[in-house]
Formats: structure tokens, sequence, C-alpha cells
């Protein structure tokens, strides 16, 4: 049996979700009035060398809070690391910018890394489950992400960002307008790395101060990696359609 880090730098593809939108997740993102997904985290994101590098796998550890310009720094960061056949980003971060996340996301797909959120205490929430999403195979060109067994993925609702005041009827319109614009971007964002759209109904299932941690199964389900973390063993979306089979 594999553990999981030399696993993750040797498996191949995992098939696409059903990307189709349920009409109650547009509604319930039409209903915002704003999209402010942020953190109280500490810092920048900090990158560093994963344990589960080898000659052929850069395994890059990504921790800290998501924010402007992480994304350009990461890109950095591995133009400067030996040529490997794989590279996969570790990601550790409660959230932060969600439009870095995106950033993030896009340069993963692009780019043909893989992401994974596995290790003990491990939590990946908020704009860091939005550039999880982006983790892409270099080989199939599939998508392609990991969740360790007791790694945290976390997701909550979109936050109406009020101030204490009177409003107009012209305040109100403004409000739905760039909803609109942001639910537009965030689907828009989501086909575009190959993410189902079912993802959005995970963020929800929680409130915009609380939090959705998802399940091995239901992250199963939509095409994710589960690595057992007391064995090491790496559990794929097709056993799952064969347990469901037979």
């Amino acid at each position: 049996m594999r553990s999981f880090p030399r696993s993750l730098g040797r498996l191949g593809r995992v098939p696409a979700a059903n990307s189709a939108l349920p009409r109650r997740i547009m509604a319930g993102l039409l209903g915002a009035a704003a999209l402010v997904l942020t953190t109280s985290a500490s810092a920048a994101l900090e990158f560093l060398k994963h344990s589960a590098d080898t000659e052929t796998v850069n395994a890059i550890e990504a921790k800290g809070k998501i924010e402007t310009g992480d994304a350009m720094a990461l890109q950095a960061y591995i133009a400067k690391l030996p040529e490997k056949k794989i590279t996969v980003v570790y990601l550790n971060s409660l959230g932060g910018s969600l439009e870095e996340g995106m950033a993030l996301g896009r340069f993963f797909h692009r780019a043909k890394i893989r992401t994974a959120v596995i290790g003990k205490d491990v939590v990946c929430s908020s704009a860091c489950t939005t550039a999880f999403l982006g983790g892409r195979d270099s080989e199939t060109a599939e998508p392609w992400r990991a969740k360790g067994s007791t790694a945290q993925l976390g997701f909550h609702s979109f936050k109406i960002d009020w101030v204490d005041k009177e409003y107009t009827a012209q305040d109100l319109s403004m409000a739905i307008a760039r909803t609109q614009r942001m639910t537009l971007a965030m689907a828009d964002y989501m086909t575009e790395v190959g993410a189902s759209l079912e993802f959005l109904r995970a963020r929800l299932k929680a409130t915009a101060a609380s939090m959705n941690y998802m399940s091995n199964e239901e992250a199963l389900s939509l095409g994710v990696y589960i690595v057992n973390d007391k064995t090491g063993e790496l559990i794929t979306p097709e056993s799952l359609k064969k347990r469901a089979r037979s």
C-alpha cells in the first residue's frame, strides 16, 4: 500500500463532476448584497518545501492568510524550483482575499498544479477552498484535488456587508447589481477551472458567521481524492462509484 506523499505525485485522473447549477443555488447567491470572504488570519501566504517533496515531485506548502499578490509570489517561488514532472501545492489557510483565492486557483489550473489539503490539524477554509478547486493534473489535464481524511475543507455563505445607516432605493439597486456581478464572476471561475458548481451548495449550507466542513463522502462524490491519514491509502472517486454499483 502506497503512502500518500508518493501517491499524490503519481496518481492520475479524477473524473469531472456534474456541473449543473441548481436554481436554488443561484437564488441564494442573488439574495446576498455583497460577497466579502475574509478571515482573521494573521499573515500572508508563506511558501515552504513540503515533506512530500521527491526527485520527481515539487511539493510546496502554502500556509497563512491569502492576500493580494500571493498568486504572483507563488509563481515566482515555483519558477526558482528545479523542473519536475509533477507539482503539488499543500494548502493550509483559513482564507483571506476571495479575489486572490480565484487568482491562485486560475494559476493552479493554467500551470496544471495539483492541490492537496492533508495533515493533522490542517484546515483550508473560505477563500482557500476557492484556490483548492483550481487543482489540475499535469499528465491528464483533468481536475486533481486531494483531501486528508482528518483535514478540513470549510465553506460558508456569502456575507451581506451592511452598515448602520438609512438605505435608499438606489443603495439597494447598487447592492443587487454588485451581487449579480460577483455571482457571475464566481460561476465563471468554477466553470473555468472545471469545478462542479455543486461546491456552491456547500457554501450555502452555512451562514456567513459559521462554517460548513465538507465530509469525506461528499468530497469524494465531487471528484476529490481522499487520503486515509492512518494508513496512507488513497481512496478514489471511482472506488465510490464501484461500491455504489455493487
